[in-house]
């Protein structure tokens, strides 16, 4: 089985719509929240709430794809539902309305992501999913290319009002694509809602799978929250502040994919170490940046880790636990991106409040390496293909040698 070209052009545009409107908004919420009255805890706690509800949304597709609505059908809805959103978070006159209308548009964002995920999943072919998933990853950073130039621009030139009332018009493209998307069935998709729990095995590599994801999602929002801040601190307007995310975003942007397809063909595990690595050199960066550029330079090692953490970990995932398992697997590893958010806003934020940015970086730069720690124990990720043609390789040498003594 292989995934068709419109399938994966309409999970694409659903992706990068979303992507859009998600990282454009990302940089400038710390700000927009202290015009609202919020102090750097009061934000880190509104982030943390927005994000709980993202990691809500994104474990929720996993019941939501075992239901007899399957994927589609609520990945439309999902996308309407969430058109209002922005344009009511406009007007918002308190840091609380402000947060419960981030948490609706953020919950709506996990679970329609999620949802594209699980997708993703079911229809890619066994020797591809690192390269779909690539694929897919590379939205995070288009998306902040849009949208970090299109919100900076549209908030310099008109304000916060506009640039929410324009967003809408954005993501009109989700629930659009979603259209097309063919709803994959098969006969054990068919019988993902009746198997049971026990019957599930997830496995412990899956496991500190999830558990490495998330403190990597700590540390990569500790680097957004302190840079926001930072940047803030030090005179940056909004248009610099959303630039960061965008030169990084686009620099970035080629490596999940790049990421995901060496990992269709050599071994998982050493590339999602390397790719965790570059989060602890955006930490130790970040508080000796002083320049734009060395705000782009934070941004974009912070983008390989998390768009190689999409690519590979997605695709490390489906070698790991069943079919059976693929739709409750994937959003569990999903949402670990989005409890990451929670955790790493509120522990930020309150760093910030009490410490400053230079012990809160510390602090990221150690669970960055905790997370590579978590790798570790893991059994290799060589994917089956990969196994395949080492064994023939190996073969061959060994025929050539008149076999082992």
């Amino acid at each position: 089985m292989s995934i068709g070209r419109k399938q994966l052009a309409s999970l694409f545009v659903c992706n990068v719509a979303a992507w859009t409107v998600g990282n454009g908004l990302l940089p400038l919420l710390p700000v927009y929240a202290v015009k609202l009255g919020a102090d750097p805890a009061v934000t880190g706690l509104y982030l943390a709430l927005s994000y709980l509800a993202v990691a809500l949304g994104a474990t929720s597709a996993g019941w939501v794809s075992g239901s007899r609505f399957r994927r589609r059908l609520p990945l439309i809805v999902t996308g309407v539902a969430s058109l209002p959103l922005p344009w009511l978070m406009g007007l918002a006159s308190s840091i609380w309305s402000l947060t419960l209308l981030t948490a609706l548009l953020w919950f709506c964002g996990g679970l329609g992501l999620a949802l594209m995920g699980i997708l993703a999943g079911l229809s890619a072919g066994e020797g591809e999913r690192g390269k779909v998933f690539g694929i897919l990853a590379v939205t995070g950073g288009l998306g902040a290319l849009i949208g970090n130039l299109g919100v900076g621009w549209l908030v310099r030139g008109w304000g916060y009002t506009t640039m929410f009332t324009a967003l809408p018009v954005l993501m009109l493209a989700w629930p659009v694509a979603a259209f097309f998307l063919e709803e994959k069935e098969d006969a054990a998709a068919g019988r993902e809602q009746n198997v049971p729990v026990k019957q599930m095995p997830m496995g412990r590599d899956y496991l500190l799978l999830c558990a490495a994801s998330t403190v990597l999602s700590i540390a990569g929002f500790f680097i957004l929250l302190i840079r926001s801040f930072q940047m803030s601190d030090m005179g940056f307007g909004p248009l610099e502040i959303s630039s960061t995310g965008a030169v990084g975003g686009l620099i970035s942007m080629p490596v999940p994919f790049v990421m995901g397809w060496l990992s269709d063909r050599f071994d998982r595990k050493p590339l999602l170490i390397l790719a965790y690595l570059s989060d602890l050199g955006a930490l130790v960066l970040l508080p000796l940046s002083y320049a734009l550029w060395h705000f782009w330079l934070v941004l974009v090692l912070q983008g390989v880790a998390g768009g190689s953490n999409s690519s590979i970990g997605n695709a490390w995932v489906t070698d790991l636990i069943p079919r059976e398992s693929y739709g409750k697997g994937l959003a569990v590893f999903g949402a670990t991106a989005w409890v990451g958010g929670v955790v790493g806003f509120a522990l930020a934020g309150s760093l910030l409040q009490n410490l400053g940015s230079a012990p809160a970086s510390v602090l990221g730069g150690c669970l960055a390496l905790g997370a590579v720690g978590l790798l570790i124990p893991m059994r290799g990720g060589l994917h089956p293909t990969g196994q395949a043609r080492a064994k023939v390789a190996g073969a061959g040498r060994s025929g050539g040698r008149g076999g082992p003594s």
